[in-house]
């Protein structure tokens, strides 16, 4: 018999996930200081308009990228 996990348990971890990957550290799965606001606070505007290595998107357009791909699975787990 397969055994699920417990809904509440499931949704803690997730949003413990959530959590350690925008803003706090669990020591989950990421170093201390390096959750992606932190990470994106010391960035300038001005330095977030370079193309990444010269040759990439600017880190602008890759954060657009995960903002657009975060609002997808919004849109999905609200609907589902």
């Amino acid at each position: 018999m397969t055994e699920l996990i417990p809904p509440e348990t499931f949704r803690s971890v997730l949003l413990d996930l959530l959590d350690e990957t925008f803003e706090n550290h669990h020591g989950i799965y990421l170093d201390r200081d390096t959750s992606l606001f932190q990470t994106l606070e010391s960035v300038s505007a001005q330095e977030a308009s370079i193309p990444v290595g010269g040759k990439c998107a600017t880190l602008a357009a890759q954060v657009a990228h995960v903002i657009f791909y975060l609002e997808v699975l919004e849109r999905y787990v609200v609907q589902h």
